[in-house]
């Protein structure tokens, strides 16, 4: 590509930007959103990267408050980048959360801030400190998520959005004293939504 395409290039997504700011706000109170991603996750306790299956939905309520929920499965072979030896990390991982979003910003580009209690279910290793394979055990606890971002709502039904999150929980089933599973991780992508409700002008 050469440098006229990619001025131009750049020029036509400047332009759709400004355009997208003078429409009509899509962001309204009984807007309807979800998405599903890949969400890279570090469980920085047991020092190991994973790849987290992530989706949400949210209902808008207000101007600036929302309702949302959201879940978390490990992918298949979900670990993507390290894990410690030997493991310490759960085997396999889910969480589901729900909360209250807060939404600052004007228009159709918003800041994303999130509140949301939940549980983690988890396969924890029993003795994450010996150099042999060690058991497995289910183990369910209670979690909080926190979260920010931010969304940009570029058509009548499709935006993007990026967020980063902090979570954690602390499994008590185990000889040891309790685990940590504090965790940040990302997440991004391309989102749906659809108005619920005809909004009169």
């Amino acid at each position: 590509m050469g440098i006229h395409q990619k001025i131009i290039g750049l020029f036509l997504i400047a332009s759709t930007l400004a355009y997208g700011q003078e429409k009509a706000c899509f962001f309204q109170p009984s807007l309807l959103r979800a998405s599903a991603t890949i969400a890279p996750t570090r469980f920085y306790m047991q020092e190991t990267t994973v790849a987290l299956i992530h989706g949400f939905m949210e209902y808008v309520l207000e101007p600036k408050i929302s309702v949302r929920g959201e879940a978390n499965f490990m992918a298949p072979n979900g670990l993507l980048l390290f894990t410690n030896s030997p493991e310490k990390f759960p085997r396999n991982y889910a969480s589901i959360y729900a909360g209250f979003g807060y939404h600052l910003g004007k228009k159709n580009w918003k800041i994303n801030l999130h509140a949301e209690p939940g549980m983690v279910l988890a396969e924890m290793a029993q003795d994450p400190y010996v150099n042999v394979p060690s058991r497995f055990k289910w183990s369910a606890c209670p979690s909080y998520l926190l979260k920010a971002g931010t969304s940009y709502y570029f058509s009548k039904y499709c935006h993007f959005f990026a967020e980063i999150n902090f979570s954690n929980g602390w499994i008590r089933k185990t000889p040891l004293s309790s685990v940590s599973l504090a965790q940040y991780g990302i997440s991004a992508g391309l989102g749906f939504h659809l108005m619920t409700k005809k909004h009169h002008e």
